[in-house]
């Protein structure tokens, strides 16, 4: 094997254009190739004086379209009751589609709450039904960021 001093400035310049050809036809077989179920979830919590506001963002950022998506939202305070709920239909998500979601609610703001954020879809003929669990607590602002993925080969 021939030293990387000795090699000449053509032969680095090729071996240069050869791993970054190759890094990026890595890439490009991950991104729109291989077959997967992918699901971001972006997730923040703001506390504020006129109550806890809510953002969700999900985005299809798979290769596969996701048909008959609905989203569950429930709060549950520190007793076990529930202080929200709701149920929000999306339908379709495209592959690169993204969806919004906010809402407000006035709890006590020194509580804990359990978040439950369940995702019903399909896709690809088969169902999935996942939930996120998170945890509000000590008067913070929160973002969480989760994936719901599943490889095809």
């Amino acid at each position: 094997m021939k030293n990387v001093t000795l090699l000449s400035r053509k032969q680095k310049k090729t071996a240069l254009f050869l791993t970054v050809s190759v890094v990026f036809l890595s890439y490009l077989l991950f991104a729109m190739v291989i077959p997967r179920t992918e699901v971001t979830a972006n997730t923040t919590v703001h506390y504020s004086f006129s109550g806890i506001l809510v953002g969700i963002q999900a985005r299809n950022t798979g290769t596969l379209d996701i048909t008959d998506m609905t989203m569950n939202i429930t709060i549950i305070d520190e007793d076990g009751d529930v202080d929200y709920t709701e149920d929000v239909l999306i339908g379709t998500l495209a592959r690169g589609d993204k969806m919004t979601h906010s809402f407000s609610f006035t709890a006590p703001m020194t509580d804990s709450y359990d978040f439950l954020l369940r995702f019903n879809f399909t896709c690809d003929g088969k169902e999935y039904i996942e939930t996120l669990e998170y945890r509000m607590e000590d008067y913070m602002n929160f973002i969480w960021k989760d994936r719901i993925r599943e490889w095809r080969l």
